[in-house]
């Protein structure tokens, strides 16, 4: 799985060097109410989608290892991307072996720590951005 986040007019592009399936997380829920009627009976109105997110936990590493591809970002490169792009309205592409998903998005959430080694431990949420 590979998963880019660029700017909307293309010109920087951001690849997450390392990703392992296992650490991400998709959610795509619906909007539901559920209501009581006048005998007490509960009742489920189903809606339309929510936002979609995207949760991504892994590292940035600090050199480049071996088992890395030759073209990878390092991790000053990664959080200079994340941190000036913060408040930006992005697009995430998201390829697997089965399908392509391309969608506009924002940085709900973002944290991070330096560990021990240098490399860079990060959570990041990827959340919808639809302006309707």
């Amino acid at each position: 799985m590979e998963i880019y986040l660029s700017t909307l007019d293309r010109k920087k592009i951001f690849k997450f060097p390392f990703i392992e399936s296992k650490n991400v997380a998709f959610s795509n829920p619906l909007v539901s109410e559920t209501f009581e009627n006048s005998s007490g009976k509960k009742l489920t109105l189903i809606g339309e989608e929510d936002l979609r997110t995207i949760n991504i936990n892994s590292f940035f590493p600090h050199k480049r290892y071996r088992w890395l591809p030759l073209l990878t970002f390092l991790a000053p490169a990664c959080l200079d991307f994340i941190l000036k792009n913060r408040k930006n309205i992005l697009k995430v592409t998201i390829i697997s072996s089965t399908k392509t998903i391309i969608f506009p998005c924002i940085i709900k959430d973002f944290s991070w720590k330096q560990k021990v080694n240098k490399d860079v431990e990060y959570s990041i949420t990827l959340e919808e951005y639809v302006n309707r």
